[in-house]
């Protein structure tokens, strides 16, 4: 089974990144499973928030008019 990959560069704070490697070796799996676990479960968990504002800019709504 074949699956089309796309390289995603981002930036995070360094000591972040440290601790997340360390962990996931510690854990004995790597940083590219654990991100694509994490963007999964997080893609899962928003489904039902899809099509409602988010409750933060829904709260600071106003702030956003005046831009």
């Amino acid at each position: 089974m074949s699956q089309d990959m796309f390289l995603l560069n981002f930036r995070i704070p360094l000591h972040l990144k440290v601790q997340f490697e360390d962990t996931c070796s510690q854990l004995r799996t790597n940083m590219t499973a654990e991100l694509n676990r994490m963007v999964r479960d997080f893609i899962k968990g928003s489904r039902e928030d899809i099509g409602e504002p988010i409750q933060w800019l829904s709260s600071h709504q106003e702030d956003w008019d005046q831009k």
